[in-house]
């Protein structure tokens, strides 16, 4: 009783401690602190004492909110930590490199997104004792929020009975007409940005798409026009997607054809803005399949119907959203499969509908073809009966992806997208390396480095969050030889100062996984500020002036809403990577590896996130980010799933 009683009351100091210690690492600040900055340090301050008034002002002094963290932290860590059911240690494993890598996330993410670097962690002493003191506060809070999540609230989960509501237009909505109903709703709410910016956001790419598929040449600086022309008369490339390409030049071809061409743009507008509008209500229709709870379904529709961000995105004309809208419905599909795997036989119809929608995914984003391969195949290995159909249906769609983009584009004297867009990341590093240690190249090293980029402007152009302007001058008429030459010398300057490239590739991406990063969020305007569109004859693209007002009201409240705590969580980039990282190891911590597969497509935009030219570009995010609501109830519907189901993974992995 004695011993117990002691076990106790230092289990209490501990966790006292531990939210001290936490209290006080969240009061550091971080930025760095010269002797200039305080005022009772001079050239006579004894070195140990200006310490000590660096340390005191890099406190945050709020008396109030410190009391109130610590009192929270000592109640939820009195549930989170210490718990009876002991765990093997094998396990928790998962909850330490979770917990690091989330601290890491905030600390770097903090630095980068102050000054671009990683100054404010390695600058001196002192800086690095700060950042230790920090690292090591997030870490305790971090585990504690795993601990919390993998041991109570996820078991919780799992063996909670499903709770309905008797409300008469709650069963409407979302159990008698679980998709056309949901659909009305989104598509009605939607309906004021469809009228206030008519005839939809056409932004500087998408022009050029247009421009291209009526034979105009394009501007030097666009992106486009990185791809080598097969045919000087054929402008179009495949640097955006062919089919999205025909598709806004068709509509705005019709527009020009019957003398309006904002109408014909509205078309494609109209139909972009359906297809969200489907993918969107096929989630609430597939959560009453999972029997979710019933608030969920609620939440999501609220959200999908009401955040003025998602509703910006479906009148902004733009491959990323139909993209999107293709990938939420590939991974609804992609759980049915995983679900009923070695319990239902595939039939021919639905073997041609998984190939017909993956192709769509290719289809519809250059990087598409890597969310099919790095999921649809795997369902072959964990599903023995339909294992022949999962597999020529992958092969199937690999096979008709390649003649489209080897054989019939070239046919029709359309050019694949070029080398340069999967070269972000060594041009991104170079440019920081000139930049920083311009004194340190050698002649024979800038020519060669000039063949491939613009030597002499190389570290003006360098932006450390965006590679589109060291890119801007990638010569497309570089040889594969200049190529080799270049990434030798690539690497001898690697050897020299890696710690340059890791800086300049951390400064390229970490705002997909720190969350206080500003967005690079969809213009609530004109997207399309390069009014050379309108050169087009007879062109006369833009928004109906008298609804400006109604513009800058929506552009206020998406700005305050997406300020509010909890709804400015669903649409943050890194939250939502945060989330997948999650679910992903709880599911290998619980040994459901199977289900992984249904994050794959996620997780392989994640990764192309990580090589794409913008950092924290909200665009290329959106597709797991509207599909949060999705892989939550997925995720639920796997939490629920019955005893047996362990039995089946054992049989499975022996």
């Amino acid at each position: 009783m004695l011993e117990k009683l002691k076990t106790e009351n230092s289990r209490k100091i501990i966790i006292v401690l531990l939210a001290l210690f936490v209290t006080i690492a969240f009061s550091l600040k971080l930025d760095i602190v010269n002797n200039s900055d305080i005022s009772e340090i001079t050239s006579k301050t004894n070195y140990f004492v200006k310490l000590l008034f660096k340390f005191d002002y890099s406190i945050d002094k709020d008396i109030f909110k410190s009391f109130l963290l610590f009192a929270l932290l000592i109640m939820f860590f009195k549930k989170a930590f210490f718990r009876d059911d002991i765990e093997k240690q094998g396990k928790k494993v998962f909850k330490v490199i979770l917990a690091l890598l989330f601290s890491f996330f905030m600390v770097f993410g903090y630095s980068y997104y102050k000054i671009n670097s990683w100054d404010m962690i390695f600058e001196n002493t002192f800086q690095l004792f700060k950042a230790t003191i920090v690292f090591i506060g997030y870490y305790i809070l971090f585990r504690a929020i795993i601990n919390y999540l993998f041991d109570i609230l996820f078991p919780k989960i799992s063996t909670s009975k499903l709770k309905e509501t008797t409300n008469k237009v709650y069963n409407f909505i979302f159990i008698k007409h679980s998709f056309i109903m949901p659909l009305v709703i989104i598509l009605i709410c939607w309906l004021p940005y469809l009228i206030a910016y008519y005839p939809g956001i056409l932004g500087a790419d998408q022009s050029n798409q247009v421009k291209q598929f009526l034979g105009y040449d394009i501007p030097e600086w666009s992106a486009s026009n990185s791809t080598k022309l097969i045919d000087e008369n054929v402008k179009i490339t495949n640097h955006h997607p062919v089919l999205h390409t025909i598709g806004i030049g068709l509509c705005a071809k019709l527009g020009l054809a019957i003398g309006n061409v904002n109408f014909g743009i509205f078309i494609f507008t109209l139909m972009q803005y359906i297809l969200l509008g489907i993918a969107l209500a096929n989630i609430i229709n597939f959560m009453k399949k999972l029997k979710v709870p019933y608030w969920i379904k609620v939440l999501s529709l609220l959200l999908f119907a009401l955040s003025p961000t998602i509703a910006v995105c479906s009148v902004q004309v733009n491959k990323d959203v139909i993209f999107a809208s293709l990938i939420i419905l590939y991974v609804i599909r992609l759980y049915e499969l995983i679900k009923s795997s070695n319990n239902k036989k595939l039939t021919i119809k639905s073997c041609i509908g998984i190939i017909i929608l993956s192709l769509l995914v290719c289809l519809f984003r250059n990087n598409g073809i890597y969310a099919i391969v790095l999921s649809l195949p795997f369902v072959a290995i964990i599903d023995k009966l339909n294992r022949k159909q999962i597999l020529i249906s992958s092969i199937t769609v690999l096979i008709i992806y390649q003649l489209i983009i080897s054989v019939i584009l070239p046919l029709f004297k359309i050019p694949n997208s070029g080398i340069r867009e999967m070269l972000s990341v060594p041009f991104q590093q170079t440019a920081r390396y000139v930049k920083e240690h311009g004194d340190e190249v050698t002649e024979e090293e800038k020519q060669i480095i000039d063949k491939i980029l613009d030597y002499d402007t190389l570290a003006e152009r360098y932006d450390p969050l965006l590679s589109d302007p060291v890119k801007r001058d990638y010569n497309k008429d570089a040889t594969t030889e200049d190529l080799i030459n270049y990434f030798k010398v690539w690497f001898a300057q690697f050897l020299k100062h890696p710690t340059t490239y890791i800086q300049a590739t951390m400064n390229n991406v970490y705002g997909y996984f720190y969350p206080e990063t500003n967005l690079r969020q969809y213009n609530y305007y004109m997207v399309n500020s390069i009014e050379d569109i309108n050169e087009i004859e007879n062109f006369d693209y833009g928004y109906i002036d008298e609804l400006q007002g109604e513009r800058h009201f929506i552009k206020g409240i998406a700005s305050i809403i997406t300020k509010f705590p909890g709804i400015s969580w669903t649409m943050n980039i890194a939250f939502n990577v945060w989330l997948i990282m999650i679910i992903f190891v709880y599911l290998i911590y619980s040994k459901k590896n199977r289900y992984i597969i249904y994050l794959l497509p996620f997780i392989s935009i994640i990764l192309v996130c990580i090589l794409s030219p913008v950092n924290a570009a909200y665009r290329y995010s959106i597709s797991f980010i509207f599909g949060m609501p999705l892989t939550v109830a997925i995720f639920i519907d796997i939490l629920k799933q019955k005893q047996e189901d362990k039995n089946v993974e054992e049989k499975i992995e022996k």
